[in-house]
């Protein structure tokens, strides 16, 4: 995993600046199976405020899902 920021246009007029662990997708072996990428929220800062734990859960997942898409 390795860190990436990632900047979200909240629907609320808000931008967040977030933190994230990602890991990007690894293609499947004949042994092993693919592996899908993963990124999860570590910090999403408004003004230098970490507003992380005031996120519902919904929105933690489309940030991550974003970022994800981000690093294509």
């Amino acid at each position: 995993m390795r860190t990436i920021s990632y900047t979200h246009k909240h629907s609320e007029g808000l931008t967040l600046d977030c933190t994230l662990e990602y890991s990007p997708a690894e293609p499947g072996t004949d042994i092993d199976p693919a592996w899908p990428a993963q990124a999860i929220l570590m910090s999403a800062k408004v003004g230098g405020v970490d507003i992380l734990p005031l996120l519902s859960s919904y929105d933690v997942s489309v940030i991550e899902e974003e970022a994800q898409w981000s690093q294509y």
